[in-house]
């Protein structure tokens, strides 16, 4: 009887070792995978999404030549006590009111993080902001763009902060746009 179970018993070892190659084998490429994957460091790495520094060049001037071109005429048009600053992120001059839920303030907040308003005119004093200046040229004219104005000047009529639209010209009348902007800050 013992004989018999040994028997037995080698017979199945030497099933499972008859099985055991084709186990080995892939066992053997699985390693060899999780080897040569760690070795070149790509387990767990995600594809390289994060910007780094040297993805950027610096560019040439902070504005287009139309824009350059109105900031100088508003450099000499303003009225003592005001400055100009250029580019500003609506996110840094408006800000969500209390009492949105959490996802209201994010879609919110969101929504302004990447609007910029061309120029706004602030108190030098305090730098609080007085009126914001949209320089419009042809880009305005396409759909995307009119409701992003739109929405542009909801929201500086919402805060009671003047906005004024200015179409891009080749030159301005100082008169004009001194008058225009001493009317815009007369309610201020």
């Amino acid at each position: 009887m013992r004989r018999f179970n040994l028997l037995k018993v080698t017979i199945l070892a030497s099933r499972k070792i008859q099985m055991s190659p084709i186990l080995i084998a892939v066992v053997v490429l699985v390693v060899v995978f999780i080897v040569l994957a760690l070795f070149r460091g790509n387990v767990g790495a995600k594809p390289e999404t994060t910007a780094t520094g040297s993805d950027y060049e610096l560019k040439t001037s902070l504005f287009s030549p139309a824009e350059r071109s109105f900031f100088g005429v508003l450099e000499s048009v303003l009225p003592d006590g005001v400055g100009v600053l250029s580019m500003v992120r609506l996110g840094d001059v408006f800000k969500t009111r209390k009492g949105l839920s959490h996802s209201r303030r994010t879609s919110a907040t969101n929504r302004i993080n990447r609007k910029h308003v061309d120029f706004l005119l602030v108190r030098k004093s305090d730098l609080a902001p007085l009126a914001g200046l949209e320089l419009d040229d042809s880009s305005h004219e396409s759909e995307e763009r009119k409701r992003r104005d739109n929405f542009v000047d909801d929201l500086f009529r919402a805060c009671n902060l003047p906005l004024l639209r200015v179409q891009a010209q080749a030159a301005y009348n100082l008169a004009e746009i001194r008058a225009k902007i001493a009317t815009l800050l007369s309610g201020t």
